[in-house]
């Protein structure tokens, strides 16, 4: 009889003890698994899961200062770095409600209290290795963002006797619901319904008459969830968005102050019930809620700008300018040493407070201070920042800047009439002539001149004169999803004649990365993704 063994498997122990994390290795290491990693912290063991694909992820629930094992998960799975057939278990030494909701709210695969022993962890992932072995081709095509290929993997082992169905149909309608395919989502979920009343079922097909503008359709079946499965906290959320986009903002408000009750750590609600609450003119309940973020979310991968902002303007809603003065200052420490676009959008929001108080100095040398890192750094600043930024700026007589922001969002968005639809609409309100708006927009003539160079040196052989240009340009726009993919094609052509290297891969991904979908993928990054995975595993 074959030993069950952890051969081939990656794994990372994430405990803030040596102690713990010597007791799990030796637990682990009987059963052979090909390498484990160790990790002190949550920062430690973020960067070990972006440059590795673990397995299997233990990680404790307190790991002392700095993020917990709640904040890593929820940071993995809105990073995409935990593919559907990795493990993640939380281990605890704590049982307190907020754990329990917290952990059960990001669903790790399972968790363990402390002490446990070494025959309950190994029948736990014994269990789990089973359910998640034939998961493997779906988790690298979703990594891939080819999702139609994902979608057909689950119907291939759909097709047989799977032992986890109902995981390969939760797993196939959230591939379904990315696309956007929602009669494809109704028609799947409406079958299982009939088996079998399933949480995850009830309210993806909700998110599809929600999507579908079917609200009456959608309340029912959210308002149906809260009361058989009050815990199910995902269903107060879809049903306080439904009221918001109907602007029932005091209808959402109590939904998510019920919800927050229950769950206080879950960072995204607290913001929204912060936002919901400022629109709902009730100033106590949002300060409340924006002060609850920034204590108790200062981990958090969510924590952002628009936090400190937003309890910004609050207080001078409130008349409490100095409250408001304060904030601004703690805005600037927070995200002064933060990656960049945040440390950036921090110097947005405070320029933009600045304004609201009518402070012209300190709202210009904020002007300066965006100016100054935007021409060094780009992509620093999105495209919708620039359109506001730019109005700002014409605001403030400043127009030589204002037209720098508008140019860049013309050049990140040329072949996106939307956006251009919006930029003219911003230019012809602020006052600018059809003349000076065109003068503008001819942006969009020198994005398709480099673009057609580009590719005229990538199919002449001349791919490194084509692979600076497109780096160079995707530089300056970074948001252009033609220029990054092309970039990209450089890269692979110039890899594909000359062999690949870890350096000229992680670039290539890079670029890949960039590009946005709000539904399918396009043909061209499919294909690119391709290759880029063949020339992956060349390198092993």
């Amino acid at each position: 009889m074959k030993l069950w063994s952890l051969k081939n498997k990656y794994i990372l122990v994430v405990d803030d003890f040596a102690g713990m994390r010597t007791m799990l290795r030796n637990m682990l290491l009987p059963y052979r698994p090909e390498h484990i990693a160790e990790a002190a912290s949550g920062e430690e063991a973020l960067k070990a899961i972006q440059d590795y694909d673990f397995d299997i992820i233990l990680c404790d629930y307190n790991l002392g200062p700095g993020k917990d094992g709640q904040q890593i998960l929820e940071e993995i799975k809105e990073r995409e770095l935990l593919p559907y057939s990795s493990i993640y278990i939380m281990t605890t030494a704590e049982n307190t409600s907020e754990m329990v909701m917290g952990a059960v709210e990001y669903s790790p695969d399972d968790y363990l209290s402390k002490p446990f022993t070494n025959e309950v962890l190994i029948s736990r992932l014994k269990k789990l290795l089973k359910r998640k072995s034939s998961l493997k081709k779906i988790s690298v095509a979703t990594r891939q963002r080819d999702y139609e290929s994902a979608i057909s993997f689950c119907d291939d082992q759909l097709s047989g006797t799977p032992n986890n169905r109902f995981e390969l149909l939760k797993i196939k309608t959230e591939l379904l619901l990315r696309i956007n395919d929602y009669d494809a989502v109704e028609k799947l979920v409406k079958p299982i319904l009939e088996e079998r009343e399933i949480p995850w079922a009830l309210l993806y097909l909700g998110q599809t008459y929600y999507y579908r503008e079917q609200y009456d359709d959608a309340k029912f079946i959210f308002e149906g969830l809260i009361e058989n499965y009050p815990n199910y906290l995902f269903a107060h959320d879809w049903l306080a968005k439904l009221h918001r986009t109907n602007q029932n903002y005091a209808e959402a408000q109590n939904i998510l102050e019920k919800a927050a009750i229950k769950s206080p750590k879950a960072i995204k609600r607290q913001q929204v019930l912060a936002e919901v609450s400022f629109e709902n003119e009730d100033y106590d309940t949002s300060e409340k809620s924006y002060k609850r973020v920034t204590r108790t979310g200062k981990n958090s991968y969510y924590l952002s700008p628009d936090d400190y902002s937003g309890l910004a303007e609050v207080y001078l809603k409130k008349e409490m300018v100095s409250d408001a003065l304060n904030i601004i200052s703690d805005m600037r420490k927070e995200f002064s040493d933060a990656d960049p676009l945040k440390n950036m959008k921090s110097h947005i929001n405070e320029a933009f407070l600045y304004n609201d108080l009518q402070r012209k100095k300190e709202t210009n040398d904020r002007i300066d201070k965006i100016m100054t890192i935007f021409l060094e750094d780009p992509g620093t600043v999105t495209s919708v920042d620039s359109i506001e930024l730019a109005k700002l700026c014409y605001t403030h007589n400043r127009n030589d800047d204002g037209n720098k922001f508008i140019q860049y969002a013309i050049k990140n968005n040329h072949d996106n009439q939307e956006t251009i639809d919006e930029i003219i609409s911003t230019l012809t309100n602020t006052g600018f002539s059809n003349k000076d708006i065109n003068a503008l927009l001819k942006s969009r003539d020198e994005v398709i001149e480099i673009n057609n160079h580009g590719v005229k040196l990538a199919t002449t052989g001349k791919i490194g004169e084509s692979i600076s240009l497109f780096v160079e340009a995707a530089t300056a726009m970074p948001e252009n999803h033609v220029i990054n993919l092309n970039t990209a094609q450089s890269l692979i052509m110039y890899m594909n004649k000359s062999g690949a290297t870890e350096e000229l891969m992680g670039e290539t991904k890079k670029y890949l990365d960039k590009v946005k979908f709000t539904g399918k993928p396009s043909e061209k990054y499919k294909i690119l993704t391709t290759s880029w995975q063949n020339l992956s595993e060349t390198l092993g």
